[in-house]
């Protein structure tokens, strides 16, 4: 054990690496449905190792927490700028008011449990789970006239009141939002989802229960319903929209006299055609007797399909319902894509009729290649699976972050600035 210790000691980056396999080993043990979490779990492991005196290079602090808050500012600044753009200012008297009320608890706190100005520092960034406040608060106690060793036992003193601090941060205030803030507003939860769902025209689902079937799928079919015989493809296409249910389904491609063609909507369809369709497995289940038999056709069907995430920067679809899109003009921009996901600040949104766009969302399509390419183009831009970082673009946000948190304004003898984690 003195040899572990001894070994730590002289190597401390050693323990950074033991303190993630065994922050993420604890932040995945279950207590019933309570888990700590990866972020917790590495906190606890950390505060643990730190018993044994390691020093750790305060420049290795520095460079991992700038990266993390970079990630951060990255992951949610799209919806950081619209919201500042359709609703800035109540959503800054909001932060005004959130602000002040997290400062003077946690001072009220400090001053009540006789913490000194790091522990004081800690509980502030770990109860209301800001972790930026770490970065400041290491900037103005670097700034203080004290001896380093003074310096030393305030910073030291951060990240253990931040840990044990930071558990009840983030499983407490879930528990208080879900359990006791409803009851204060007077309101029902639960009924709230439901009305919710109701008013964008999501059904209620049984917990637990997902389908096992790929909900998008490509089938052929020979045309035998007289109504199609020399109407273009469009008019089949509305056919399956006025079905109930909200659906779409598209034909990609043709068999005509034995050759293959890629549909448009202006193909025309003739008796016989062998079609390919895309859309809802229920609704070509359901609209298969008027269309003709199911067909065994590979080629038809040997079509490239793509599923691409794309990130949505148009702004002519900013704040507009889906069923909006898809019945203006623009919907003919986004033919034979179907919408599989939708993220918004990494949270999955339900997906209806009613779900409204935003500038930043990422939608997850999917179709034949052709036509999600363009729809890619039209929404946004494309964000392709990749094993390579982009280390130019991440290497300058950080260091030009960080340059402009680095400037700072005396009001007095009060240094202000962001410091180098605001920035």
């Amino acid at each position: 054990m003195n040899w572990l210790v001894g070994t730590l000691r002289t190597y401390p980056e050693i323990a950074i690496f033991i303190a993630l396999a065994a922050g993420f080993f604890i932040g995945n043990l279950k207590f019933g449905k309570f888990s700590l979490g990866s972020v917790t779990g590495v906190l606890l492991a950390g505060v643990l190792l730190g018993q044994l005196h390691l020093t750790i290079s305060p420049n290795v602090k520095s460079v991992f927490f700038l990266m993390f808050l970079f990630a951060v500012g990255y992951s949610v600044g799209p919806q950081f700028f619209r919201g500042l753009k359709s609703d800035g200012i109540s959503y800054a008297l909001f932060a005004v008011v959130l602000c002040v009320s997290c400062l003077v608890c946690a001072v009220v706190a400090a001053k009540v449990a006789g913490y000194h100005v790091g522990q004081a520092a800690g509980l502030l960034s770990g109860a209301c789970t800001i972790s930026a406040v770490l970065g400041v608060a290491t900037d103005a106690i670097n700034q203080l006239p004290k001896s380093a060793d003074e310096k030393k036992a305030l910073l030291d003193s951060m990240p253990v009141a931040y840990a044990v601090t930071y558990l009840f941060g983030t499983a407490g205030s879930a528990w208080f939002l879900a359990s006791i803030g409803p009851k204060l507003l007077g309101g029902n939860l639960v009924e709230e989802c439901r009305k919710l769902e109701s008013e964008m025209g999501e059904g209620e689902r049984e917990a637990g229960v997902v389908s096992a079937y790929a909900r998008f799928v490509a089938r052929a079919y020979r045309l035998t319903d007289a109504r199609f015989f020399g109407k273009p493809v469009e008019e089949f296409e509305r056919h399956l929209a006025s079905l109930p249910g909200h659906r779409r389904g598209f034909v990609e491609r043709v068999r005509h006299n034995g050759g293959i063609e890629e549909a448009t909507p202006t193909t025309m369809l003739r008796e016989g055609d062998v079609i390919a369709v895309a859309g809802q497995r229920d609704l070509l289940l359901e609209a298969q007797p008027s269309i003709g038999p199911e067909v065994n056709d590979r080629d038809v069907l040997d079509f490239e399909a793509e599923v691409l995430d794309v990130v949505v920067t148009n702004r002519e679809f900013d704040g507009r319902t889906l069923r909006e899109i898809v019945n203006s003009i623009e919907g003919s921009l986004v033919r034979g894509v179907f919408l599989r996901k939708l993220l918004r600040l990494s949270q999955e949104m339900p997906v209806s009729p009613g779900t409204t766009l935003q500038q930043g969302d990422v939608a997850q399509i999917v179709g034949s290649r052709g036509n999600v390419e363009r729809a890619a183009k039209v929404l946004g831009y494309p964000d392709r699976p990749t094993d390579r970082t982009n280390v130019e673009m991440l290497g300058l946000g950080i260091a030009l972050g960080a340059l402009v948190g680095a400037l700072s304004i005396t009001v007095g003898h009060i240094p202000l600035s962001l410091s180098t984690s605001g920035g």
